[in-house]
């Protein structure tokens, strides 16, 4: 009979621990999900509490790093990271944990993390605290995002900044279209999702943000305004509003 291992999914995001928790629904013969938590300090105490096998354990979290709770921890569970990062991801990998899934999870990747958890078996050593300490020194600071999250139901789709053409708004939802003509809904507003996009996205308009890397052309337009031309497969064109004269005179040192 195959070994039973008891499980706690931990990630700020109600809808990723669902996904989660779906997704190991397949792996009831291996996996037993017995908790979850919404935090750092929560994982701590539920970790402490009903001591696991193996935690799914997000990074990016709230209060503490998936790095901080494993350093307060009692217990030494198996971990699997979770992570929108690579860079963390890469480097959790390369020093304590069995395995890392880069979110959106996708379920062969989640298979190989299972085959290798039966494979692996419990921890027999404890974890190189002074190794982890200097992984947590290193991470101090934000890391720089790359990709724009954004959620369909239980998915988290990441789309890749590079990727992103402009963005529109329409009554109360905003549409993201990428370079290959696809279209992105979003109900985050363009005043929210601004502050969370690079210096290469610049509002032209109260509707529009564009991807000043995706400029192929600028031409001057009526009433002082400005015609934008895209590189992406749409050759989209685009008009800055009247009362952006100003402030694209500036950005573009025109």
């Amino acid at each position: 009979m195959s070994q039973l291992f008891k499980a706690i999914v931990i990630d700020d995001e109600p809808a990723a621990r669902r996904l989660m928790k779906n997704l190991l629904e397949d792996y009831r013969d291996v996996v037993e999900v017995i908790g979850e938590a919404g935090n750092g300090k929560d994982a701590i105490a539920i970790i402490e509490e009903l001591k696991p096998d193996v935690i799914f354990l997000d990074i990016q979290m709230p209060d503490l790093t998936g790095f901080e709770v494993i350093d307060r921890l009692n217990v030494k569970p198996n971990i699997i990271f979770t992570t929108a990062y690579e860079q963390y991801a890469i480097k959790a990998f390369e020093t304590f944990s069995i395995d890392y899934l880069l979110k959106p999870i996708k379920e062969e990747r989640l298979e190989q993390s299972i085959n290798k958890l039966k494979q692996f078996g419990r921890l027999v050593s404890p974890i190189d605290v002074t190794g982890l300490q200097e992984i947590i020194r290193q991470f101090q600071t934000p890391q720089k995002a790359t990709a724009l999250p954004i959620k369909t139901g239980d998915r988290i789709n990441l789309i890749r900044f590079e990727n992103i053409s402009y963005l529109e708004a329409s009554d109360k939802y905003v549409f993201i279209y990428t370079h290959d003509g696809q279209k992105h809904l979003t109900d985050q507003s363009l005043t929210t999702l601004i502050t969370k996009l690079p210096a290469q996205f610049f509002r032209i308009q109260k509707s529009y943000i564009i991807n000043k890397d995706r400029i192929k052309e600028m031409h001057r337009h009526f009433n002082g305004r400005y015609l934008f031309v895209l590189e992406d497969k749409e050759g989209t064109r685009l008009t800055s509003g009247r009362t952006y004269h100003d402030p694209i005179r500036a950005e573009f040192g025109l």
